[in-house]
Parts: C-alpha cells; sequence; structure tokens
C-alpha cells in the first residue's frame, strides 16, 4: 500500500502537544474575536434605530444559520473517515474521501439553494418573525432572507474545508477563519452610512454574505494549491464507498447536531414569539458574556475531537479516559469564574455599553451562569463521544431534550415572566446528557480497552 506524506502521529506525546499548540493558537484567535464580539453589539445598536429590526435580524442570523445543518453530515464525516486514513497513511482513501465529499456536498447545496430561494419568496416572514411591515415591508424582508439564505448555502459547500483542517489538526486556523468573517462585518457595520433601518437591513445582508464567504474559500484554495494533505486529490472521481462511509458516521452527528440546534440556537426565535422580539436585544447583551464566558473554556476542547478519534485508532484509551476527566474540571472553572464576576457585572455593562447600557438583574446572572457551566459540559460529553463515534446515549439524551425545549421553553417564561425562560429551558433539557454520558462513556473506554488486550494476548499465542 502507498504511503501518505502527511500521516500523523498520533503517540501520546505528540497528542497532548498538538492539543495544547491548537489550544494556544484558538485562545490567541479566541481574544481578539471576544473583542469583536463585544464590539459589535454597541455598533449593531447604532446601526439599526429600531430595537426590533435590530432584533430581527439578530433572529434571521439564527434561523439561517440552521441551514448549515442540513448538509447531511457530510463535514464531520469527512473530519472523522479522514483522520483514520491519514493516521493509516492510506492514500487512496485521503483522495477517495475528499473528493467524493466535495461532489456529494455540491449535489447537496445545488438543492439547497434551490429550497432556500423559494422558501425566501413564498413564507410571510413579517409573520414568521413577529416584525411590523411598517418597520421593514414584505418585500425587503423577502430579499434579506433569499439573498442570506442562499449565501449561507454557499458557505456550506465552502466550510467542507474546515473538516480537512480539523483532520490535519489545525483546529485553530478554523477559529481564525471565523474571526476574520466576523471583523470584517464588524468594520461593515462601524464604517457603512445610514440609510434608513430597513435600506441597513439590506445592505447588511449583501455584506454579511461577502464577509462571511471570503475567508473559507481563500482556505480552500491554500489547502488543496498547496497539497497540505500530501495526496493529489482525484476531483472527477466520485467512490460511493467512501462517500457511504462518510454518511453513515456524519449523518448521526448531523442528527445530534439538529438536536442541539434546536435546544440552543432557537434562543432568540422562541424568545420573539413567547416575549417580544425586542427582548431579543437584551437577551444578546446576556449571551455575549455568558456565551464568551464558555466559549473561552471550551476553546480548549476544539483540537480534542480530532485528538480522540487518532488516539481510538491506535487502541490509546487509556490517554482517552484522562483526557475526558481533565476536560470535565473545566465546567468547574467556569463555574467559579460566573461567581466571582457575578457582583462586577453592571460595572462591565457600564463600561462596554456606555450610555446603551441596561441595569443588570441579578436573577438574570444566574441563569445565564448556569448555560454558561451546562455548555461547557455540553463541549466536552459531544467532543468525546464524536471523536469514538460512540452516539448512543447521546442520541436518546439530546433527542428528548430536543423535544422538551419548546414546551420548556413556553411554561418557564410564562412562569418566570422573562426572556430567561427559555435559557432555563435549555438548562434543563439538557442536564441529564451531562450527567449519564460521562459515566456512561468512561464504561465504553475501559470496554474497548479490555477488549484490545484481549486481541493483542490472542495475537501473541
Amino acid at each position: 500500500m502507498r504511503r501518505c506524506s502527511r500521516k500523523l502521529r498520533v503517540d501520546s506525546a505528540a497528542l497532548n502537544k498538538t492539543i495544547r499548540l491548537n489550544a494556544l493558537g484558538s485562545y490567541a484567535v479566541k481574544g481578539i474575536s471576544m473583542l469583536v464580539g463585544l464590539a459589535a453589539v454597541p455598533a449593531y445598536m447604532r446601526y439599526f434605530e429600531s430595537g426590533s429590526v435590530l432584533g430581527t435580524w439578530y433572529t434571521i442570523q439564527t434561523m439561517l444559520q440552521w441551514v448549515l445543518m442540513f448538509d447531511l453530515g457530510i463535514g464531520n464525516g469527512l473530519r472523522n473517515e479522514l483522520v483514520a486514513a491519514l493516521v493509516g497513511g492510506d492514500d487512496a482513501a485521503v483522495s477517495g474521501y475528499v473528493g467524493s465529499s466535495y461532489r456529494l456536498m455540491g449535489a447537496v447545496c445545488i438543492m439547497l439553494a434551490i429550497a432556500v430561494s423559494l422558501l425566501g419568496v413564498l413564507v410571510p416572514w413579517n409573520a414568521v418573525l413577529n416584525i411590523d411591515r411598517g418597520l421593514v415591508s414584505a418585500h425587503s424582508l423577502s430579499v434579506c432572507m433569499t439573498v442570506v439564505g442562499v449565501g449561507v448555502v454557499v458557505q456550506m459547500f465552502l466550510q467542507l474545508v474546515n473538516g480537512v483542517l480539523y483532520a490535519l489538526q489545525l483546529s485553530s486556523v478554523v477559529n481564525a477563519l471565523g474571526l476574520v468573517s466576523n471583523t470584517l462585518i464588524l468594520a461593515f457595520v462601524l464604517v457603512a452610512p445610514s440609510a434608513g433601518d430597513e435600506a441597513n437591513l439590506l445592505m447588511l445582508g449583501f455584506a454579511n454574505v461577502a464577509c462571511m464567504l471570503l475567508p473559507p474559500a481563500a482556505a480552500t484554495a491554500v489547502v488543496f494549491r498547496r497539497n497540505l494533505l500530501g495526496v493529489k486529490v482525484q476531483w472527477r472521481s466520485f467512490e460511493w464507498e467512501y462517500a457511504r462511509r462518510t454518511l453513515s458516521t456524519g449523518f448521526v452527528i448531523l442528527v445530534l447536531q439538529v438536536a442541539w440546534m434546536v435546544v440552543a440556537s432557537t434562543h432568540s426565535l422562541l424568545i420573539s414569539l413567547f416575549r417580544s422580539p425586542a427582548e431579543v436585544v437584551e437577551y444578546q447583551i446576556y449571551y455575549k458574556v455568558y456565551y464568551t464566558l464558555g466559549s473561552i473554556a471550551a476553546i480548549a476542547l476544539v483540537p480534542i475531537w480530532s485528538a480522540v478519534t487518532a488516539a481510538a485508532a491506535q487502541g490509546r484509551y487509556e490517554w482517552v479516559v484522562s483526557t475526558y476527566k481533565r476536560c470535565l474540571l473545566l465546567a468547574l472553572a467556569v463555574g467559579a469564574v460566573c461567581v466571582a464576576t457575578a457582583p462586577f457585572v453592571q460595572i462591565g455593562f457600564d463600561l462596554w455599553l456606555g450610555n446603551d447600557s441596561i441595569p443588570v438583574n441579578p436573577s438574570y446572572v444566574l441563569v445565564m451562569s448556569l448555560f454558561s457551566v451546562a455548555f461547557v459540559l455540553q463541549n466536552v460529553n459531544a467532543s468525546i463521544g464524536n471523536g469514538l463515534s460512540y452516539f448512543k446515549v447521546q442520541l436518546l439524551l439530546m433527542g428528548l431534550a430536543a423535544a422538551l425545549m419548546v414546551p420548556f421553553s413556553y411554561a418557564l417564561c410564562n412562569i418566570m415572566d422573562s426572556w430567561t425562560g427559555v435559557i432555563a429551558a435549555t438548562v434543563f433539557a439538557i442536564l441529564p446528557f451531562q450527567i449519564v454520558e460521562p459515566i456512561a462513556c468512561i464504561r465504553y473506554l475501559r470496554k474497548l480497552e479490555r477488549d484490545n488486550v484481549g486481541k493483542i494476548g490472542k495475537d501473541r499465542l
């Protein structure tokens, strides 16, 4: 068998070093991303005069990001299967997985682009988004949804390069691409002339598409022109066996992503429906702070998924167990930071938002702190489970969480009389998974380890 010149090193020392380097790179990128994200909130508040229109833009962004979930799991399937091919040094498999995945994704994106275009024209978006036609006309909202929606579909195709970068243990580069996109969008919002909220919404839609597509397009050119895989990809060939393997792993991950999307990416929509679009703005202020806090801890987890896949391919199960236990401690650290910083949130809001600052509600701080801890736990458990392709517990309990999200949100919004009911619903819905998954996953790893020892013993006999 021919050997791949880009074969991955998977010994424990190399894995730990790779994780540290990627985590450090990701932290550097995330530090800048945090500043960009914080600067974006007041910039958007100045860009739009109406809080309802701004809330609508946030909701549009959230809804259209859901489209990225309908890639049939090709990107994540490629990520898992390509790691194994690179570890084994199989040139034919590397080329087959990449070429077949891109051709399959191209076909999916063409169909999605048609569907999104039709939905953009036919759906009464003013009613769906609960925004008055006096603020944004039906035509303008339809154009905005169509343009941004098609842009997201093209982004889906270009972001297939992320699966390749993850497989090459270059997760910090993926984070950097997102930073560039968000920085470009912020620059546009800061310098674009105002022409009224309706016109501003349309201009931002077009600008958002351009800013989101440029970085992954550039990354794709670099990865394949410089042949970072070390293998010449046969772009004209399509082999169903490689596509099938990619889809079988990826589809399960897709189902899990859709479940997580229902739980964690519907906040703006549910707040708009059960409260009002104006409350989405207040939610975004708290969310930016506490999501950023959780993300800072979760950055260290970005390289874990592919590292776990590589380690499992070599039977390094004890390394996976010890890494899992260390990662779980991140949630405790985030909880401690939330408690320590709670008395200073108002000062932070005042410095950050200036004249647009809002009074801090202690109960909101508590709920968002719980969300940050749950968010980190979710990242830890999903990263290990996905890296091992161990999905049984995750499918069951995250499916249950998705089913409970809407009724929990409705009930808790009424009980708490606040948008925080949606966030509390998220925490309660995913809590069973966070408790059961570590126990089940470590048992699974111990079983794999025993089976591997037994196999080695038989081979020696």
